[in-house]
């Protein structure tokens, strides 16, 4: 029998305030928080599913108690871990100073430790941005890995969508316009690899595991992706995202997937969500989906947190030139 090749599945734990705040609500401040909503049905599903996850913790959330009880119910889950999504989930870190860098990473990286007890290793930054500047500052302070690179051929039209669909005006909207890099995107490896970053005059490693993309078109396979297919077509949903995972069985790809809140929320749930991608299905249908998706991820590979990932994949993988930026 052949071995089931790894995956990593992932969740950027991203609260209503952000994205709201993102679409240029003037009121993100004030919202509330649907974190103990969603998380209590990612546990409910991905415990069924017995899945294990990697979530990417915002910082401003670990200082509502509320919130943190609602990421500590993902202890009920066989294995998970707990990683880095910035302070304030900036979307681009492209444009700060290395000491706005390493406050973003480093404050949460403290919270992380003192309210869920273990010590992250993972990074993420927000809108798929991490400049070297990033890089120095996980290196320096003994990450494993960053998960930051996007290699997708539809980085331009989704940066055109997402400003078409928000109401950001002045520096916010310039800053905005770096989202998801350019075509160029694409160059990047599509599979885990290592970055390299000279620190404090040496050269030092860093292990980069992507967001994977469609072999060769690099079309996005992530769920808030499918489950919008799915708001069309569930058909036309459950065929892609199957042939996306068969074409990643036979080119060797190691698929890391990524889940939002949203992916579990129906258009009932939160109406101010509605220009979401997947947002205007109903919850019953978007679960049901999402259910077929998952437990045919985990029939088909052997699905690890991204730190296990990172380890099995650490022999196997030599270093190679650095990833296209912008």
């Amino acid at each position: 029998m052949t071995q089931a090749l790894i995956g990593s599945l992932s969740m950027d734990l991203d609260n209503k305030w952000a994205y709201l705040r993102a679409a240029g609500r003037e009121d993100w401040e004030s919202t509330s928080s649907y974190l103990p909503m969603a998380t209590q049905r990612v546990v409910e599903m991905l415990g069924e599913l017995n899945l294990p996850l990697t979530v990417f913790l915002v910082g401003r959330d670990l200082n509502v108690d509320s919130d943190v009880q609602a990421i500590q119910t993902f202890d009920q889950l066989s294995s998970w871990e707990a990683a880095n999504h910035s302070l304030n989930h900036l979307p681009w870190m492209h444009t700060m100073s290395e000491p706005e860098i390493e406050s973003e990473v480093m404050t949460t990286h403290d919270r992380i430790i003192s309210t869920i007890g273990t010590r992250p290793v993972g990074f993420r930054g927000p809108g798929f941005s991490c400049p070297k500047e990033v890089l120095r500052v996980l290196i320096r302070n003994q990450y494993t890995y960053d998960a930051s690179i996007f290699p997708t051929s539809v980085a331009p039209i989704a940066r055109a969508v997402f400003l078409a669909r928000t109401n950001l005006k002045g520096e916010q909207r310039e800053k905005a316009k770096k989202l998801y890099g350019g075509f160029d995107s694409m160059r990047n490896p599509n599979r885990p690899f290592v970055r390299q970053e000279e620190v404090d005059g040496v050269v030092r490693p860093l292990q980069e595991i992507p967001v994977t993309t469609l072999p060769f078109l690099r079309a996005p396979i992530h769920f808030s992706y499918v489950t919008f297919l799915a708001s069309f077509s569930v058909m036309a949903a459950k065929m892609y995202f199957t042939s996306s995972l068969r074409l990643c069985r036979l080119t060797g790809t190691s698929p890391s997937l990524l889940l939002h809140p949203p992916d579990f929320l129906g258009c009932e749930d939160d109406s101010d969500m509605a220009y979401f991608p997947g947002m205007k299905m109903k919850r019953e249908k978007k679960l049901s989906f999402m259910r077929w998706a998952l437990n045919k991820f985990a029939r088909d590979f052997d699905v690890r947190t991204m730190l296990e990932q990172t380890q099995t994949l650490a022999t196997t993988h030599a270093p190679v030139p650095q990833p296209a930026t912008t």
